[in-house]
């Protein structure tokens, strides 16, 4: 009997041993300039659909890669919420406080809105490495959804050094779509 209890006692020392804290991490939008909320006054309404991410950023753990084959899960280290979606409202917020004069919304929507255009995110890298450097690449598109016509499409490759933190590449991650969103807002202006 007393074996077993001593046997219970080590396995339950084991166990809160192996227990760790996580820690959470969220891209934030760069700009901090005030969005006025109200909606009435704005003029063509712009959806920003679903943000696709390459398979390996699906997870709740932040993956850093290590060389261009490596990548390392960081298991204690986790999106808080999923990315797609983090992303998808950080360009909304940026785009939106670029150009005020339109309304953006992020899909999908409660309202019963219909968004004449609509913008297309696709992610096929968006980690950082040991060094500090950030990479953020993929391709957008803006459709005129009545027309169904493709309005202006490119790819993009965004790469920034920042800290060699976890802290630090998901600054220098909010920092690339920043430039994103820039790039964004300018062809929005030449194209609606």
């Amino acid at each position: 009997m007393k074996i077993r209890l001593s046997i219970l006692f080590i396995l339950l020392l084991l166990l809160t041993g192996c227990s760790s804290k996580s820690n959470f991490y969220q891209l934030h939008p760069k700009s901090t300039q005030q969005l006025n909320t109200t909606h009435s006054k704005r003029g063509t309404v712009v959806g920003i659909a679903d943000v696709e991410v390459a398979g390996y950023l699906t997870k709740s753990e932040i993956v850093t890669r290590m060389n261009a084959g490596h990548l390392n899960v960081h298991e204690t280290d986790l999106w808080a919420g999923s990315l797609n979606k983090n992303i998808q409202s950080v360009l909304k917020h940026n785009i939106a406080t670029l150009l005020p004069k339109y309304t953006f919304l992020a899909h999908p929507w409660e309202e019963p809105i219909d968004d004449k255009y609509r913008i297309y995110v696709t992610i096929d890298r968006f980690d950082g490495s040991q060094n500090g450097s950030v990479t953020l690449q993929g391709r957008w598109s803006l459709v005129n959804k009545e027309e169904n016509h493709l309005l202006y499409g490119e790819s993009f490759v965004y790469s920034q050094k920042g800290e060699k933190t976890l802290e630090g590449i998901v600054n220098t991650q909010s920092r690339l779509l920043e430039k994103l969103s820039k790039r964004i807002a300018r062809k929005i202006r030449m194209y609606l």
